[in-house]
């Protein structure tokens, strides 16, 4: 087995967005090996090359000049009956272009009826053109004259829930129908049939990408599809079309534990069995499927198990397209900043190093002297175009007084991203075409930052009364991405802002915000446990407002809403479900015009929505009419679910405490030390505990006793201040029954005694 990927850097282009590389030939063995190759970046260009085998360099088919509002947002080769692929391109908002492999154009087709931008899009060849925008899915037929837009017929029109994250189409060979299937970012899989949606599936998480391996199972009409989501999770979904009715399944989901960096990218070598993953982190993963036989003795890869990790190589930026080159021995692969390079073993590199271009030594050093002397030249350019713009920049008058002179605010692309983890976290990922300089956090409700392990910035926090958090991340030399944990408390809504400066002259700044919402660490979720339907506290709210205003409170208060609502003639209520990430408890949402339901194992949380909604319809003096139910359970519901975090953490602090203690026995007894620091280390503490704090989990109990309170109708300040004054002897609980020597039961009880609770189980 390979252990390990070398890397080969071919060209830059411009700044790249998903699926905008594409292979027209890749290079097969039975062939010359020379691979044709084709992307399109943020600026309109259009850059054909070819690399040949045994060569790093590539050699220019043809490059097409940028344009304005020409952004190209992704990009397709298909095959016509003669077998010759074609380049389809996406270009701004509403233009579809096809070019020949030397660059001609041969088709153009300009969307006019489009209200959003194209995403992404498919062309079966020679009249079906399938595009997406964020919401809308369009199939159009197209007549032999393509050049004329009135020959452009709309056949089918969806508008979807969810924004639309990727597509792919495939055949239903069986009923000879085209099938969409739409990736949607409200964690569901939308199999469409003409303008409705015939089927829908849950994913494992928030979709980020998809790939189509088409028909390659025992059966004709199944269809295989992998999708990656932006938790780091990679599943595959089987279709099978060969039922009176659809029928769609998971078949794996990998890794089983853990997560990792968003999935921007997935391909795989079906002869091979490997499958490629990218990564928002610049990971390239390798995972191998296994083989095995059927009944008379054939060997085949087995698609229905889930694959073994095997390789990965990390380039420090994100990916955004992988392509098969050479078999599954070359992996073409391009970034956010549009660097092109390869992925290949390491005996491939060997060879391609040793007879590169059949070029001597003496000819190798003649090049790379060459090479210098031009960079040298260009430096020097640079240096003076440097002198002259500071000239024109810091003009005087006559007097002496600096002058309004010649200045331009430099631009520069950012590639964020800030995502709820397992953690109960947020991970805010800024990703600049730049080298940063420094970053500066600002929130005006309290949160707390978690630095990350790949991180190299220094932080420094500056107490501002006017600010709960302010601090600034200054980064090293040629840092083009930084990674910030938070840490936020349900309850509190605000904003996080992130000021982004570069190393960039003249200097500049970016501002990027991000909202906090009262429920912020709350998910979608889509199927229902029944058993927890037993503790759920209910909270019913009516008054008069529209089914808008009521899905405009419910976005402002909750994550993953859809930011569009999309409801049919007969639909006159919109369900919602969610777990939270840090308590596993469940809310229940229903809303509708004039009402508002929720149900939730949580009394914290109905009391959030309460206090959120009621204060919301105030400002609109909308009146409401309130009916609450408390669960008298719901209590010891939410504390048993706490009880393993509990645990855990208590663990994780004895763990800390006796490894200082260890440490200073090894300067008397290093022998005694170092077998006693051993037998720490085996006790396994989860990486999703870890980041939490006790004191976090503290407040959420005390926090959750108060609002047991207040919901029963107990809102003194005397009897609030009463519990806030009894954390000490809530600490001490705690650490006492929170252990091996007790059951979940024991500690229930205790804490319910505690706070003068009735228990119930």
């Amino acid at each position: 087995m390979d252990s390990k990927l070398n890397r080969l850097d071919f060209m830059q282009v411009g700044l790249t967005s998903k699926n905008a590389l594409s292979v027209l030939d890749p290079g097969y063995a039975e062939d010359s090996g020379e691979i044709t190759a084709v992307v399109g970046d943020h600026s309109g260009s259009v850059h054909c090359f070819q690399i040949r085998e045994n060569s790093m360099e590539t050699e220019t088919v043809f490059k097409t000049l940028p344009g304005p509002n020409a952004k190209i947002s992704c990009i397709q080769v298909v095959g016509n009956v003669s077998g010759s692929p074609k380049i389809m391109v996406a270009f701004g908002s509403s233009v579809i272009r096809g070019l020949t492999r030397k660059g001609k154009q041969f088709f153009g087709v300009e969307l006019n009826n489009l209200t959003e931008p194209i995403k992404h899009f498919q062309l079966r060849w020679p009249n079906e053109l399938f595009v997406c925008g964020n919401y809308i899915f369009n199939h159009y037929l197209i007549s032999d004259e393509s050049s004329s837009k009135s020959n452009v017929s709309n056949k089918n029109f969806y508008v979807s829930p969810g924004k639309i994250v990727d597509m792919v189409v495939v055949e239903d060979k069986y009923r000879r129908r085209i099938v969409p299937v739409l990736l949607c970012e409200d964690r569901l899989l939308r199999i469409l049939k003409d303008s409705s949606c015939q089927y829908e599936i849950e994913t494992c998480g928030v979709p980020s990408a998809m790939f189509s391996y088409g028909t390659v199972t025992s059966k004709e009409n199944d269809f295989l599809f992998t999708y990656g989501t932006l938790e780091g999770k990679t599943a595959m979904v089987k279709l099978d079309f060969t039922q009176s009715a659809l029928e769609a399944k998971h078949r794996w989901e990998i890794p089983e534990k853990g997560t990792r960096a968003p999935v921007h990218c997935i391909s795989a070598m079906e002869k091979s069995g490997e499958l490629y993953i990218g990564r928002s982190d610049g990971n390239v993963e390798i995972w191998t499927f296994s083989e095995s036989c059927d009944a008379d003795g054939h060997e085949f890869i087995d698609m229905d198990s889930s694959p073994l990790f095997r390789l990965q190589h990390n380039c420090s930026e994100s990916i955004t397209s992988i392509c098969v080159c050479r078999d599954g021995t070359l992996l073409l692969c391009s970034t956010f900043t549009g660097v092109i390079f390869g992925l290949t073993r390491t005996e491939i590199i060997r060879q391609s190093v040793s007879t590169i271009d059949g070029t001597t030594t003496t000819e190798l050093q003649q090049k790379i002297d060459f090479l210098k002397c031009e960079i040298s030249e260009l430096e020097l350019k640079l240096t003076a175009e440097k002198e002259e713009y500071q000239e024109l920049t810091a003009r005087k008058n006559r007097r002496g007084q600096p002058k309004v002179g010649l200045s331009a605010l430099p631009y520069f692309a950012i590639n964020d991203s800030f995502l709820i983890q397992e953690d109960a976290t947020y991970l805010l990922t800024l990703e600049v075409e730049v080298p940063i300089d420094c970053v500066i956090i600002q929130s005006d409700i309290p949160l707390d930052l978690i630095d990350c392990e790949r991180n190299s910035a220094v932080i420094s926090f500056n107490d501002n009364l006017q600010n709960e958090v302010l601090a600034t991340f200054r980064c090293q030399a040629n840092t083009t991405r930084l990674e910030v944990k938070v840490g936020s408390i349900e309850g509190q809504s605000g904003l996080l802002r992130a000021y982004i400066m570069t190393r960039m002259t003249p200097k500049g700044c970016q501002l990027k915000t991000y909202q906090i919402k009262a429920l912020s660490l709350h998910k979608r979720k889509y199927k229902d446990d029944p058993d927890l339907k037993t503790f759920f506290n209910k909270l019913t709210l009516k008054g008069g407002f529209s089914l808008y205003e009521a899905h405009t409170w419910l976005s402002m208060c909750l994550p993953e809403i859809p930011e569009k609502l999309v409801t049919s003639n007969t639909q006159s209520t919109i369900d919602y479900n969610f777990v939270s990430t840090l308590t596993d408890t469940v809310l229940v949402c229903n809303c509708g015009k004039g009402s508002l339901n929720f149900e939730s194992d949580n009394i914290s949380t109905i009391s959030i929505l309460k206090d959120y909604i009621t204060r919301e319809a105030t400002k609109k003096s909308i009146a409401l009419e309130m009916n609450l139910n408390v669960n008298e359970g719901s209590v010891s519901s939410t504390l048993r679910k706490l009880y393993p975090k509990l645990k855990a953490l208590l663990k994780l602090k004895e763990k800390e405490m006796m490894s200082e203690a260890i440490k200073e026995l090894s300067i008397t007894d290093p022998e005694v030390a170092k077998a006693m620091m051993d037998d720490i280390n085996n006790i396994q503490i989860d990486v999703n505990v870890a980041v939490l704090s006790l004191d976090r989990l503290y407040g959420l109990i005390t926090d959750l006793f108060i609002d047991y309170n207040k919901m029963k109708g107990n809102t003194s300040k005397s009897s609030v201040a009463n519990i806030k004054n009894k954390i000490n002897g809530l600490v001490e609980i705690i650490q006492n029954f929170a252990t091996d020597e007790h059951n979940v039961d024991v500690f229930i009880e205790k804490l319910n005694q505690f706070w003068g609770v009735q228990t119930f189980v």
